[in-house]
């Protein structure tokens, strides 16, 4: 049978238009606009409604039928909380992370690396205070804790090779924007074992973090702890400090593998 090259682009073509939709819907939990929508994913508004139509039959997206706006369903979560469900470091470390919740009466985020950023997998919080992070929230490496946590397992010159495929800018006064100043951090962070997020993501807001390294000492997962930052002094993050280290020496012991 002869391939039809026009038809396979066209295929091709179709789902990349179906992934964008579901990507701007993701980054809309609330729901969102047809004319919205089609805007952000770059579509035309009947382009939009065609393949929306399609993912509400499937049942992957719903309608509101007050507010006419599309948000994604929990079927596509479903597909994806397998993959996660199964990581050892999500089904190992979410007991103790929501033990750490309870003790510091803040919120507790776990994050896998991929690429330049990381993305949020599992988030607890104990207290009143509610943030803006969601599980599945992608953010830089260079400007979160987490982030800072995990480039201080890794060898200058892959931090610097992340650096460069990075766009540094500067989301709050706060946020480090030069690689040496960056190199300077990341040696606290392997002095001290903790890495923190002083307003540099969010303003008003500062962590504490912690890789959780794999046997040959690189993390792709870390952990944090946020808080109101007038509430989040140097004293107060010590003793948090002290708290996720000995949080992540639990994980490791669960996890088979010796502390570094």
């Amino acid at each position: 049978m002869e391939s039809q090259p026009g038809r396979e682009q066209g295929g091709v073509q179709s789902v990349a238009r179906i992934f964008g939709i579901i990507e701007v819907l993701a980054a809309h939990p609330a729901g969102v606009g047809l004319q919205k929508l089609a805007a952000e994913a770059g579509l035309a508004k009947s382009t939009t409604h065609r393949l929306l139509a399609s993912l509400v039959q499937l049942g992957y997206a719903r309608q509101d039928s007050v507010t006419g706006h599309y948000r994604l369903t929990l079927k596509m979560f479903e597909l994806s909380s397998g993959i996660v469900n199964s990581m050892d470091i999500m089904g190992v470390a979410k007991l103790h992370l929501e033990r750490l919740a309870q003790r510091t009466g803040e919120a507790v985020h776990l994050v896998i690396r991929d690429a330049q950023d990381i993305v949020y997998i599992y988030k607890t919080e104990s207290g009143p205070m509610r943030m803006s992070s969601r599980v599945g929230l992608r953010s830089p490496l260079y400007c979160t804790g987490v982030g800072k946590a995990i480039l201080a397992t890794l060898p200058r010159g892959e931090v610097e090779e992340i650096w460069r495929k990075s766009t540094p800018r500067k989301l709050t006064d706060h946020t480090i924007t030069e690689l040496s100043a960056l190199q300077a951090q990341l040696a606290q962070v392997r002095a001290r074992g903790y890495a923190v997020d002083d307003e540099e993501n969010e303003l008003g807001i500062r962590c504490v973090a912690v890789a959780i390294p794999t046997p040959g000492g690189r993390a792709d997962s870390a952990f944090s702890i946020s808080g109101l930052a007038p509430y989040m002094t140097e004293e107060r993050v010590r003793r948090i400090a002290d708290l996720a280290l000995e949080t992540r020496a639990d994980i490791l012991h669960d996890l088979g593998y010796a502390e570094h």
